[in-house]
């Protein structure tokens, strides 16, 4: 036997989820990742490094954030063959395509890279499914306007969640998606709401919320994003590029600071649909409220 140490980098990007160590077990493994059966090694939470006992054998080891997302929310790394111990760094990194997934540093060969590409694809997919099947539902209803029928209009709604309440419409259901307190979706935007209680980190209650905010760009790599403040409203902005379907994606993400927390309000849609939803979201975002 030997030690494989893999250390989490402590980010904001999945700060509350607990991710998934696991490693390729052809004769005992009984969870299926990539469509390799694997076992289960532990657990890493944010800022934690941890030691776990593995064979000499040349393996995958898996990060996950759970099996409802393993498929396309995941990384591994090539363990070679030998005695001696290993030891492995990685973060989780900010993308909502991929469920903010963890990433192994200097892990780039050609599979690699071409499973997190596809894992992106898939995690699109999912994130967008509801989407397009709004798109189909909307289409449903034009049909229907040309032959005389009246379509309602949407009417407010409220929706709260650990603290937080939004007034959005009833075009939006809950959902849930993994490294998020809650989602809302809808056809044409998707909003992602992210809890940061101040005891994730000694001092965090002291931090203002323009260097939340600042943190939060600088510790996700958004170096094209600038904090700005409008309306009593603090937020920043950044598209996401989907090479594999040539779209691109327009995020505003709001940042406000209650009695026991941090909160993020990311609306997602896409670029070509922001500028139709851009005062509603800013309406919608000047809604939210929030409590110990």
């Amino acid at each position: 036997m030997r030690n494989l140490t893999i250390r989490r980098t402590k980010k904001f990007a999945a700060c509350l989820v607990t991710m998934k160590v696991y490693i390729e077990d052809p004769l005992y493994g009984d969870t299926v990742i990539n469509n390799i059966p694997c076992t289960k090694l532990g657990e890493l939470k944010n800022g934690e490094t941890k030691t776990f006992q593995i064979r000499e054998q040349n393996a995958k080891v898996f990060v996950i954030a759970d099996k409802l997302s393993k498929n396309y929310c995941n990384d591994y790394y090539q363990l070679p063959d030998g005695e001696q111990d290993i030891f492995l760094t990685g973060k989780n990194e900010f993308n909502p395509a991929t469920g903010n997934a963890f990433r192994f540093d200097n892990n780039f060969s050609a599979e690699v890279m071409a499973n997190r590409k596809k894992g992106s694809f898939k995690g699109l997919a999912v994130l967008l499914g509801a989407i397009a099947i709004g798109f189909l539902i909307g289409g449903f209803i034009v049909i229907n306007s040309i032959f005389g029928f009246i379509s309602k209009a949407p009417e407010a709604k409220s929706f709260s969640a650990d603290g937080m309440s939004i007034t959005l419409t009833d075009n939006f259901t809950e959902e849930s998606y993994s490294g998020y307190t809650v989602c809302y979706d809808s056809k044409d935007v998707a909003i992602f709401v992210l809890k940061e209680e101040f005891t994730l980190a000694e001092g965090f209650e002291d931090y203002t919320l323009e260097q939340y905010g600042n943190l939060v760009i600088e510790g996700n790599g958004l170096t094209d994003s600038q904090l700005q403040t409008s309306g009593g409203l603090t937020y920043f902005e950044y598209d996401y590029e989907d090479t594999a379907n040539s779209d691109t994606y327009h995020y505003i993400t709001y940042l406000y600071k209650a009695d026991d927390a941090f909160w993020m309000i990311q609306f997602a849609t896409s670029e070509s649909d922001f500028t139709d939803y851009a005062d509603q979201i800013t309406g919608w975002a000047a809604s939210a409220s929030f409590t110990a």
